[in-house]
């Protein structure tokens, strides 16, 4: 996954919560500062835990897997485009 499809990713979830940058960012326990960072795509800058941090209030998380390798059935399901 690309930190842009990452970023796009916390963004959706936001607004599917309902939320503004300024909720997100109380929620995840970080300053507002840094939630608007990796929704601009500069996530690298930010670290990993904050980044699992803002996926946590969303119900989502970070997966490891193989480069290159297909989607799988489930993967492709889920509307997963990585």
């Amino acid at each position: 996954m690309s930190l842009i499809h990452l970023s796009q990713t916390i963004i959706n979830a936001r607004k599917k919560k309902r939320l503004n940058q300024t909720e997100a960012a109380k929620y995840a326990g970080i300053s507002l500062n840094t939630y608007r960072r990796m929704e601009d795509g500069f996530i690298e800058e930010v670290g990993i835990t904050k980044v699992s941090e803002v996926l946590e209030i969303f119900g989502l998380e970070m997966a490891v897997r193989e480069k290159g390798r297909p989607l799988t059935l489930e993967e492709l399901q889920s509307g997963e485009t990585y």
